[in-house]
């Protein structure tokens, strides 16, 4: 039986948080972190997901990895079900799917050595022997750059780039389906965070990984990801391959976020129009009606403060969630052209 292209398969994923009453005559309230969102990675590739913080990446990233209870929606790895009440079958999810962490400081246990830090999911979660798990260990501390004999140190003794090494030697050692990397080079200095995307790019392209990308460095998701969903205020705005994406951006968030930055190449500078966002996005406690995005965009009208556009195909690919994206001659054209 051949496997599917699709690796993971995420539909409708909300996340709700209830917040506690202030008092007894308060109210409750819900931060609507994840509102809706819905996207497949396909096997061997990248997946990245974008936005500004608090837009609900990195929630979706937790309930990807088993870490956050869903409130609604169905997360699929390899067409079976992530958010099985069964002890036994999540310990076969946990064992497809492994997490690098953000910060590489608080995600290792520093009373550990690194030995131990990377043989621990081996023990918990196969059955692999010690003398297996010894040669494992001396494997991923080769692949990800380290020296034999610093597995015998502690954490505090490397740098902030060797421990997320460390980290990601940890996630690829049970031989994972999927790897969720949460934002995973953004507490690393510039020419750090190079060195560890190289390292994730080579180690993809021999181990046959697939990746699910979180960051709001759109530098690094161009040169990292296939493809990717842009997010704002708990939805997702915009998806599709990254040459689509990055070369015609359709929602004017998405625009917006990728011309943000300064463009490097001279001749270039005075033809890229620039689209500036004022304020900062509204609460996730008591999001906007209608399109979220309405309150900051510069081409709202009516229609987007009283109707939610649908996430919608626009061909090759790509889809977006906007009123105002026209097809003309077959083709999609963003209002910001317009």
């Amino acid at each position: 039986m051949t496997q599917s292209q699709t690796l993971l398969e995420v539909r409708d994923l909300t996340v709700h948080f209830t917040l506690r009453k202030a008092g007894l005559l308060g109210k409750e309230a819900k931060v609507y972190a994840v509102d809706g969102v819905s996207f497949d990675v396909k096997r061997g590739s990248a997946y990245g997901i974008v936005g500004e913080s608090g837009c609900g990446k990195s929630t979706t990233a937790l309930a990807l990895a088993n870490l956050l209870a869903p409130t609604g929606g169905k997360i699929l790895l390899n067409g079976k079900s992530m958010t099985s009440n069964s002890r036994k079958e999540m310990k076969e999810v946990s064992k497809g799917l492994q997490m690098i962490f953000q910060d590489p400081y608080s995600s290792l246990d520093p009373r550990q050595r690194v030995e131990d830090i990377i043989a621990k999911p081996m023990r918990q979660l196969t059955r692999m022997n010690d003398k297996e798990i010894a040669d494992r260990v001396d494997e991923l501390i080769k692949k990800v750059g380290l020296r034999p004999e610093q597995k015998t140190l502690f954490p505090h003794q490397f740098s902030g780039g060797q421990r997320q090494r460390i980290g990601i030697a940890r996630a690829l050692a049970v031989h994972p389906d999927l790897v969720i990397c949460d934002e995973p080079v953004s507490a690393l200095d510039v020419a750090i965070q190079a060195q560890v995307i190289n390292l994730l790019k080579q180690l993809q392209k021999e181990m046959g990984l697939t990746y699910v990308f979180i960051s709001h460095d759109l530098a690094v998701v161009q040169r990292l990801c296939d493809a990717l969903s842009v997010m704002y205020l708990g939805r997702v705005v915009e998806q599709g391959n990254r040459s689509e994406v990055f070369s015609r951006p359709l929602h004017p968030y998405t625009y917006a976020l990728l011309t943000a930055d300064p463009v490097k190449d001279p001749t270039r500078r005075g033809s890229v129009k620039r689209l500036r966002l004022e304020g900062d996005p509204p609460s996730p406690i008591n999001p906007p009606s209608g399109c979220h995005f309405h309150t900051r965009c510069p081409y709202a009208q009516d229609i987007c403060r009283s109707e939610s556009p649908q996430l919608r195909d626009v061909g090759r690919g790509q889809h977006v969630a906007c009123h105002f994206v026209k097809m003309v001659d077959g083709q999609p054209v963003s209002p910001v052209s317009i």
